[in-house]
């Protein structure tokens, strides 16, 4: 992962969520977590909501793949597309694409929480709504799709990403998505045109993110950006 400064410190999921939530609360109302698939978005994001509730504060967790296209809907599709080099592909939607989010939705919810009124979305598996408080101190809305959201001054961002290697062995362990059935090098095709889609669609987007952390082996977290100074000490 490129870096805007030198590399600052390592720290874990839960050390980060605990300098975020204490910078950020009373300050923010949204947070967005973006990142390519296997940086830790979904465990931050968990880490923080935990950290944030540890604190008697409310808070409203929002996942951009639950505002993602049906899957055999963006497979039977094809995307034409450009890469960094100039050189057009074909392939099918993706969670790197913006078109494959019904990212209306999203922006009716923080459309509502500025105006003041309460709203619900509906999860993809099952019939469950959740309820969406204006009353919560933050509102974290995590995912790929969040790095194609508006983001305004009431607006934190954090931007995690492994590179391509800890991408593909963190794929095989937690297999999904119709890939629990791909060979190691099925999976590793899938994956570099995916990251080449990701570095192409959503990495221009990072420049309006505050953080940036690179995910390691270990799942420690390095800060690459630091706008705040966040980690100064």
């Amino acid at each position: 992962m490129e870096a805007d400064k030198e590399t600052m410190g390592s720290y874990s999921s839960k050390q980060i969520a605990k300098r975020v939530a204490d910078f950020c609360l009373g300050k923010y109302r949204f947070i967005f977590v973006s990142g390519n698939g296997g940086a830790g978005k979904t465990t931050f994001a968990k880490d923080l909501v935990s950290e944030i509730t540890s604190r008697s504060a409310e808070v409203n967790y929002i996942d951009t793949d639950e505002f993602v296209l049906d899957t055999k809907m963006r497979k039977s599709a094809k995307k034409v597309w450009i890469d960094a080099e100039g050189n057009a592909h074909e392939s099918e939607y993706t969670t790197s694409f913006r078109e494959s989010y019904y990212l209306n939705a999203v922006e009716a919810i923080i459309y509502s929480l500025n105006k003041g009124q309460n709203c619900y979305f509906k999860l993809k598996k099952g019939n469950q709504f959740v309820e969406v408080k204006t009353e919560a101190s933050l509102t974290i809305i995590e995912g790929v799709g969040s790095a194609f959201l508006e983001k305004n001054k009431e607006t934190f961002g954090i931007f995690l990403m492994c590179d391509r290697a800890v991408e593909i062995s963190r794929r095989i362990d937690r297999a999904r998505d119709g890939e629990e059935n791909l060979s190691r090098e099925e999976i590793e095709k899938k994956c570099i045109e995916r990251d080449e889609q990701f570095r192409t669609m959503v990495l221009p987007e990072r420049k309006k993110f505050d953080l940036e952390f690179s995910s390691g082996e270990d799942y420690s977290l390095t800060v690459a950006r630091d706008d705040f100074n966040l980690f100064q000490s």
